[in-house]
């Protein structure tokens, strides 16, 4: 390894949850791990042992600017071997507004995760800085096939520079022990990982539960897993889950152990994110979270989602315009247990061979 040093910029970073913040935090943990020098600049809520750039880690123009101003004032102390990294929205975003302002900027790769590729481009000026700015970077990195495509129609110049590396199960939730066995095991269980949002489809899973069978719902308990970000969708859900027949529980933002032991004693994973005008689910790091507990998958055919769950082999996807077919996917995991079981096994395969220090080489190795 050479002396390159890796500053990776973030806006996003645990404990709070998100895509984002997990795959910052994983490639960090793995960079160091195979001893690659990496320094990391988070926001002020994050964890000590990483740097603390003190900002709150928005979007925001006050937020993009202060980072912008923080690189400058660093810049005098960057060599030839330094090397950025804006790894998620935030981080990039306020190179977009800002970077055309150095006179010369250090060598920078960044980050694709999905939705910049839609809300990047809504307004034509903001376009036209970010396709700028992709011109300029030295590795363009995006997770999922479907990432891949659409940034390279946004920016053709760039297909060389693209590096496609999915990410790999959070390593404090990935499935290395045992399932438990639960002492209630004539009930199925259906987990749901993500924030309570419309975008995640919790109401399309209940929905799904809604219409099937009396005898399967009997035996079925949905679990939800996640923060409440839109209250008012969350009452919604709260007031439906009381009329579909059985029973479903909120357990809000656990932490990691916590939430580790859900998953070891579920039986079904189910996240059917949903098309949205903003934004787009750009893979999907709890599929592969899911998979390493040997759960099935059921899921939306949607965004990079295709990248993190192999259809008819680890889960199942289903159309999200075609309500029905995640019903029927649902009945048939309920009442076919050779083939959870097969989904499951499989996918603790395909979840074994992601590794985010590959994606660390990948990234930060020539």
């Amino acid at each position: 390894m050479d002396n390159k040093k890796i500053i990776l910029l973030t806006h996003e970073y645990p404990p709070k949850r998100g895509g984002a913040g997990v795959y910052c935090e994983e490639l960090v943990f793995a960079a160091r791990k195979i001893k690659i020098s990496i320094e990391a600049w988070v926001p002020h809520y994050a964890e000590k042992e990483v740097r603390i750039h003190n900002l709150k880690g928005s979007q925001g123009w006050i937020c993009s600017y202060r980072l912008f101003r923080k690189i400058l004032k660093s810049s005098p102390s960057f060599t030839s071997s330094t090397l950025l990294h804006f790894a998620e929205p935030g981080s990039l975003r306020a190179m977009i507004r800002f970077g055309w302002l150095f006179k010369k900027i250090p060598s920078f790769i960044v980050t694709i995760h999905g939705t910049e590729l839609i809300r990047f481009c809504k307004n034509p000026i903001e376009k036209i800085l970010f396709r700028k700015l992709l011109k300029r970077a030295k590795k363009i990195h995006v997770l999922s096939r479907y990432n891949q495509i659409e940034l390279q129609k946004i920016c053709p110049k760039i297909k060389d520079r693209i590096l496609l590396c999915p990410g790999a199960p959070a390593r404090n939730l990935a499935g290395n022990d045992a399932k438990t066995e639960d002492s209630h095991d004539q009930v199925t269980k259906l987990l749901c990982v993500a924030r309570i949002h419309p975008r995640k489809g919790q109401d399309q899973v209940l929905k799904a539960i809604e219409n099937l069978p009396g005898n399967l719902k009997n035996n079925l308990e949905c679990l939800f897993v996640g923060p409440v970000v839109k209250k008012n969708f969350y009452e919604k859900l709260r007031t439906r889950a009381m009329q579909i027949g059985c029973t479903v529980t909120f357990l809000g933002d656990l932490e990691d152990r916590e939430l580790k032991s859900v998953y070891q004693s579920s039986d079904i994973f189910i996240l059917p994110s949903m098309p949205r005008a903003n934004s787009v689910e750009g893979f999907g790091f709890v599929y592969l979270e899911a998979s390493s507990h040997g759960l099935p998958i059921l899921a939306h055919r949607i965004g990079g989602v295709e990248d993190a769950i192999k259809d008819g082999e680890t889960g199942i996807l289903t159309n999200p315009e075609k309500p029905e077919e995640l019903e029927k996917a649902l009945k048939t995991l309920l009442v076919d247990e050779t083939l959870r079981a097969q989904l499951g096994d499989a996918g603790k395969e395909w979840a074994d061979i992601h590794s985010w220090e590959l994606v660390a080489k990948n990234l930060y190795q020539e």
